[in-house]
């Protein structure tokens, strides 16, 4: 299967399925893992290092099968590649629990920095779950829209503050807690201000669609009443339409 059909195929995937995935294999499976090898009397820096397989797992699987990375794909990699060969230098769970932490301050100044590029974060995300045809229209409405770009724009700087705030909050859990309840919270944590940042998306999603016509995250981002839409070039071939009165016509 070419990259192009695993990405229409994946498009067309039920949307629950997009974030199931993501929860089974980041979230449940790896707390499962651990405690599960904690109640057998596995010591707590093994369990750790074993439970972080199960992402790498999935990670693996997925290039596998589609053959193909993406810039959001290749840093997700580098990040669980920093974080398998960091964990080698250390026996010190808490020291691993902290270090986990901090990787959000990573993916946070990667979301913030994509601002200086020529797509933001929130554009990539919305191409990359979108089937070919519909990201050549995103891609011509990020041209034609300024209202589209700054909203992009917003949302990607939410995004990326939100992991730097996730990182914080974990240093301090994992500094302050016991080490036993550390991979609990941070997964309970992790999971709130996910909820939360989806919630202000949603919202503001919705307000950028009632009031500026504009579809975030859509296969048609730009709606026809959408005013914040650069003029497009007029073809000299179009006969211009007239909105004058109509002339009357002259008595015989």
């Amino acid at each position: 299967m070419k990259p192009s059909s695993a990405r229409a195929v994946t498009s067309q995937a039920p949307a629950w399925r997009a974030f199931a995935a993501p929860f089974l294999f980041d979230v449940a499976l790896p707390l499962t893992v651990y405690y599960v090898l904690r109640s057998q009397g596995t010591g707590q820096w093994q369990a750790l290092m074993l439970s972080g397989t199960v992402p790498v797992g999935r990670v693996a699987v997925m290039l596998a099968a589609r053959r193909h990375v993406t810039g959001f794909e290749t840093f997700m990699i580098g990040m669980l590649a920093v974080r398998v060969i960091t964990s080698l230098f250390t026996g010190d769970p808490r020291v691993l629990l902290v270090k986990d932490a901090c990787l959000s301050v990573a993916a946070g100044a990667w979301i913030l920095g994509s601002l200086l590029t020529a797509r933001p974060f929130a554009f990539q995300m919305g191409q990359y779950w979108s089937a070919p045809a519909a990201q050549h229209g995103r891609d011509a409405a990020w041209h034609r829209s300024p209202a589209l770009r700054g909203a992009l724009t917003r949302l990607t700087i939410v995004w990326g503050c939100g992991q730097v705030l996730d990182s914080v909050v974990g240093v301090t859990i994992a500094t302050t807690c016991a080490v036993e309840v550390v991979p609990a919270l941070n997964r309970a944590k992790g999971l709130a201000l996910l909820g939360l940042a989806a919630i202000v998306t949603v919202l503001y999603s919705r307000h950028c669609a009632s009031r500026r016509g504009l579809s975030l995250f859509g296969t048609v981002p730009l709606r026809n009443r959408d005013p914040w839409v650069a003029p497009q070039a007029q073809d000299p071939h179009t006969r211009p339409v007239r909105t004058g009165h109509r002339r009357k016509d002259s008595p015989s």
